[in-house]
């Protein structure tokens, strides 16, 4: 099928054994409000990809869920993703925290776990995405919106499945099984579940002759639901996640004599990324009453990010960088939730503590372009030529080793509420807000050294030139002393009001219209300009979004047509400046930013028969600075007027699925994305092609056993995704994955 599972129910689980036809369409509910609320009932715009479309589609990670999501874009290389063409991380190349949040079972994933970690969905129940600032509720780091992914709950009837994929050659393989039922009947009950990953990739060094991007990882998870009759208004659910992914060289040779399709590194060491995850969640619930019940979340995770690169990616030995990133976060909330007749609603606090340490170390050669060294030298009067002459005397660049040590901790602590109020019977108001306090600790430590002898000015090949080789050994000292620092453990802290205000009016019990107010955060932070060894610190940004939104459940359900309009105006973005022209590493962040979004969202589903379903979804953003002009003291960086980069404009998404739980079963799904600009500085051309993305599974669905083949990409659409210009002046990045046929076999009980 498609992107959009918004139509799809949220009860529709299939159940081995039962036809089709015996399904019931219940009403679509959403919860990452925290209150279950039908879909007619919530105004944020929302795609609700459950567990019947994440197998009818055969998705395997939630990067693949993203991709089919109207104004949703999924990067190159699967690290990242835009929300309405804010890209979770980073607009402008800076900020602290990200400006989308994930969560896996109410566990917030760091930032560099989402570049390969436990994203997988096997077992998963169901992934929401909400597209907007959704700071009220979910608080930290969701400006641009959220992903929640929750996995499939233990219950007190046995159920189990396996799963063994075979793809083609790069395609890799996967195995996977999980098991759940009751331990004691009514009182206790449990779900284990696992997947195993291994592919080669379709990346080759052109150095070494080896694959250069294989992936592996393991998932285990573990639940345990205890609703004990001792105490029967209480149930608890504790589940836990280990997990281990790693993933090879991320970025490809474009550059002649490379072609995209050659899938070439030229990088003698091999680029690792490396995530282990343990997560631990407990909820529990207690019904105080049938109108009211408190729930109290507590969650303790542990991640960590290990990456080791070739610094330069080419075949010269010796150019190493490592990053190694733990991080510990334990998070605590607690929720009032009551329904009246006079309001539906929910009172609650949050705390969180992370600590995270980020160390970085290198041995690389950095070009002297990165740097600036050229454009400095011009500006001093002395010709291209005579320049050109002297950077090859140094090889183009400057070898350094250095290392930066950055820990940090966070504390947040919240208090919210969102109540929703029945004016009449057809027009009620929702009306929310948090206080969010936020304080950060953070010491900084930088050490840089010239690992390697510099040009002798008197070994110069023309006497000419032996001034200008003096001076700039002099200048590059000069910059690599001044690259060592350090900063104190400083504390600063941020507070904030988030309102929300939201309209309802129900044309019919079968359609409804709705307008809504909401403000997004994202705390400010500090940092260090790495070639200056200075800390800098930057304040918080904010956005108010203004939506209308229609809802409407058609013929027993089976036609929904659901559309969102928005406007969005960002205010003090914190934008990453240069402070010498051309020089990638004499920069900072300040709040300095202007930009306003708008677009909107259709997502359709049609099911004229139990058996046969359609779906079709489409987004438009346009995205634009509108200031300021270029920042007082800073080199040239004009904004105004420009772009987001990684925003496309448009996003389509369609599909038919043939299905019954016996019998042959067929799908077949497309998505489109128009031109991107890949940076926010060079938009003269949409460097990033428009694409289309088909994809289809066919086979034969028995009561225990199922067997199907897959083809994804079946076009064998291979494009640029991605490219930036490398430190070495080449150009590097992604291209779509070719078209992959696999082999699914199931077996369920």
């Amino acid at each position: 099928m498609i992107t959009i599972a918004v139509a799809t129910p949220v009860g529709a689980v299939e159940m081995a054994g039962e036809p089709a036809d015996a399904l019931v369409r219940p009403e679509l509910i959403v919860t990452g409000e925290k209150i279950a609320r039908p879909l007619q009932r919530t105004t944020a715009s929302v795609s609700v990809t459950s567990a019947d479309t994440i197998a009818k589609q055969d998705l395997l990670t939630v990067y693949d869920v993203l991709d089919r999501i109207p104004n949703v874009m999924v990067d190159g290389n699967r690290t990242t993703f835009s929300i309405r063409g804010i890209d979770a991380f980073n607009v402008s190349g800076s900020g602290e925290g990200p400006l989308a949040s994930v969560y896996l079972d109410g566990a917030a994933l760091p930032r560099l776990v989402l570049a390969s970690g436990p994203l997988d969905l096997f077992d998963i129940s169901r992934v929401e995405v909400f597209r907007g600032p959704q700071s009220t509720l979910q608080g930290r780091n969701s400006l641009a919106g959220v992903v929640l992914v929750n996995t499939v709950d233990p219950d007190f009837d046995w159920s189990g499945k396996a799963r063994l994929l075979l793809s083609q050659e790069g395609g890799g393989r996967r195995a996977a099984m999980a098991l759940g039922g009751p331990v004691v009947q009514d009182q206790l009950a449990f779900r284990i579940s696992g997947e195993a990953l291994q592919a080669d990739g379709f990346a080759r060094s052109a150095t070494t002759g080896r694959y250069a991007d294989q992936r592996q990882a393991l998932t285990m998870r573990g639940k345990i639901l205890i609703t004990p009759d001792a105490v029967p208004k209480l149930s608890v659910l504790a589940a836990v996640t280990h997990d281990r992914h790693e993933r090879g060289a991320f970025y490809i040779e474009l550059d002649p004599p490379f072609a995209g399709r050659d899938r070439l590194v030229t990088s003698d060491f091999p680029d690792v990324r490396q995530v282990g995850s343990t997560l631990g969640t407990v909820t529990a619930r207690y019904d105080l009453s049938p109108q009211s019940k408190l729930t109290l979340l507590s969650n303790l995770s542990r991640f960590r990010f290990r990456s080791s690169a070739d610094a330069d990616r080419s075949a010269t030995a010796g150019q190493i960088s490592l990053i190694d990133e733990p991080t510990t976060s334990f998070q605590n909330e607690i929720r009032f939730q009551f329904r009246q007749s006079w309001a539906t609603g929910l009172i609650g606090a949050f705390f969180l503590r992370e600590k995270r340490d980020y160390l970085f170390s290198s041995h690389q050669r950095l070009s002297l372009k990165s740097l600036g060294v050229p454009w400095q030298l011009q500006a001093a009067g002395i010709s291209p030529e005579t320049v050109d002459t002297v950077i090859a005397l140094y090889g183009g660049a400057l070898p350094i080793q250095n290392s930066l040590s950055q820990p940090q901790s966070v504390q947040n602590f919240a208090a919210f509420a969102d109540f929703s109020i029945p004016l009449t019977s057809r027009v009620h108001v929702r009306l929310g807000l948090r206080y969010d306090h936020e304080a950060q600790t953070r010491s900084v430590s930088q050490t840089a050294a010239i690992d390697q002898a510099l040009p002798d000015p008197a070994q110069s090949p023309s006497p000419a030139l032996a001034p200008i080789v003096s001076q700039l050994n002099s200048s590059l000292r000069t910059l690599v002393a001044g690259a060592n620092g350090s900063d104190r453990a400083r504390r600063v802290a941020y507070d904030a009001w988030l309102p929300l205000m939201a309209v309802t009016y129900d044309l019919s019990d079968k359609l409804a219209i709705s307008g809504s107010i909401r403000r997004g955060y994202r705390a400010g932070g500090s940092g260090i300009n790495q070639q200056r060894g200075e800390a800098f610190r930057y304040g918080p940004e904010y956005t108010t979004s203004y939506e209308a939104s229609m809802r409407s459940n058609l013929f027993d359900r089976r036609l929904t047509f659901n559309a969102n309009l928005f406007w969005t105006d960002w205010e003090q973005q914190q934008i990453a400046l240069q402070l010498t022209a051309g020089s990638l590493f004499d920069s900072q962040i300040v709040n300095a930013g202007r930009s306003r979004l708008y677009g909107f969202e259709l997502e359709a589903s049609v099911t004229p028969i139990d058996a046969l379903s359609f779906q079709f979804g489409s987004g438009y953003t346009r995205t634009r600075f509108s200031g300021p002009a270029p920042h007082p003291g800073f080199a040239d960086m004009d904004l105004q007027g420009k772009e987001f980069p990684r925003a496309p404009r448009w996003t389509m998404s369609a599909g038919a699925s043939y299905a019954r739980c016996r019998g042959f079963v067929a799908d077949i799904n497309a998505h489109y994305r128009s031109p991107y600009f890949q940076t926010l500085t060079d938009q003269n051309d949409r460097d990033i092609p428009g694409r289309t993305i088909i994809s289809g599974k066919v086979g034969w669905k028995a009561r225990a056993v199922s067997a199907y083949l897959t083809a994804r990409n079946i076009f064998n659409v291979q494009q640029r995704e991605q490219f930036f210009l490398d430190v070495d002046g080449r150009k590097r990045g992604a291209v779509s994955d070719p078209r992959i046929l696999g082999f699914v076999l199931e077996g369920h009980i």
